[in-house]
């Protein structure tokens, strides 16, 4: 439906989405534990991590990566991509 609207009207529109999701994702992160926030910080949209490249940057053992990893799918707020990478989720 928002495809139908002017470019102008659509532009804001999706502007003020991404806003919203962007305070979602720090709220979401508040409630975090302190490993958890160092693994979601590490993580990004657009481009998925390896976990042995999560695990080398974080400084944290692979057991508590692969934990947390778990925690954070479990909120949704990353997911495992084929190949087993993982990217933040936005909110």
């Amino acid at each position: 439906m928002i495809e139908e609207l002017p470019t102008p009207i659509r532009a804001v529109l999706v502007r003020a989405e991404e806003v919203e999701s962007e305070q979602r994702n720090l709220l979401a992160e508040d409630g975090l534990s302190g490993s958890q926030k160092k693994v979601y910080e590490l993580l990004n949209v657009e481009e998925p991590r390896p976990i042995a490249d999560i695990v080398e940057t974080s400084g944290l053992n692979s057991s508590v990566v692969l934990a947390t990893l778990f925690d954070l799918e479990m909120k949704g707020m990353d997911r495992q991509i084929p190949g087993k990478p993982f990217s933040k989720v936005l909110l």
